[in-house]
């Protein structure tokens, strides 16, 4: 029998941090870039541009040719907090947008660094969308004033808006695929949710009414990522009867299985 040939498959390879360029182009303006740049936000925040702009300087700051230099994220955010003149919380979800919403690809992460490896902007996307007053307050009374995945009291700044289902996974702007978290679980779950191929429909952070999410204990986790990559583990989800009830796992009558993912834990 003739030999079968094998499908080729497309591997798609994420950038890496590259060598930094510390000599001015001699092709490309540094400043005229980044007022072209913030010319063309497609946000119609002032605040967020001004954060946008911040972290594109500090990226690629003065007198440096690109690939920009390599930057800690704690850089990052005490140079948006020095350039707002208190601590800001959302830097990298504004930095995300930035490399998501505003098409500033040549934005890439590895671990906790940052680097400018590249000058060119892809297309826009449909900007980030939030709820108007009148329609946040139905549902924050729909998940009791509190965080939809904590149960946590609102700070200070309240809760952040968040999409259940991530627009990037079909979720829409309809009511019902909004949910207030607190800093913390936004944070964590847009970590969860990049690069994610599970079904959102039985994912705790997109449905903690149903799905709770279960705190571990650093330790936990750490013995948790021992085991084997290919070994299979399972771990329990309760299946929670009603909003943000306060039972405990063993009250809970109903459960059901799903293969671990890191998406459905976060430390306690």
């Amino acid at each position: 029998m003739p030999e079968q040939k094998k499908k080729s498959k497309a591997v798609i390879k994420q950038s890496s941090l590259l060598p930094p360029d510390p000599t001015p182009s001699l092709l490309i303006d540094r400043d005229e870039w980044i007022t072209q740049a913030v010319d063309g936000f497609i946000t119609k925040s002032t605040s967020c541009k001004f954060i946008y702009q911040v972290i594109l300087e500090t990226l690629w700051p003065k007198g440096h040719g690109i690939p920009g230099p390599i930057i800690d994220r704690e850089a990052i955010r005490n140079a948006v907090d020095t350039a707002k003149g208190k601590p800001y919380l959302d830097v990298f979800r504004r930095l995300r947008e930035l490399q998501g919403e505003e098409g500033f690809l040549g934005i890439i992460k590895q671990g906790a660094k940052y680097q400018l490896i590249d000058t060119n902007i892809s297309p826009k996307k449909t900007p980030r969308t939030t709820l108007s007053d009148d329609k946040w307050a139905v549902v924050l009374e729909h998940y009791n004033g509190v965080c939809a995945a904590c149960c946590s009291l609102p700070s200070e700044n309240g809760f952040q808006q968040d999409h259940k289902v991530p627009r990037s996974r079909g979720g829409t702007d309809a009511l019902t695929n909004w949910q207030p978290l607190c800093d913390s679980c936004n944070n964590i779950k847009s970590t969860a949710c990049r690069g994610c191929n599970e079904e959102c429909a039985k994912c705790s952070w997109a449905h903690p009414e149903f799905y709770r999410p279960i705190k571990l204990s650093g330790a936990t986790l750490r013995l948790l990522n021992t085991y084997p990559p290919r070994q299979p583990s399972f771990l329990w989800f309760a299946e929670t009867p009603t909003h943000h009830s306060h039972h405990t796992v063993e009250q809970h009558i109903s459960f059901q299985c799903f293969p671990l993912q890191r998406a459905h834990l976060f430390p306690a």
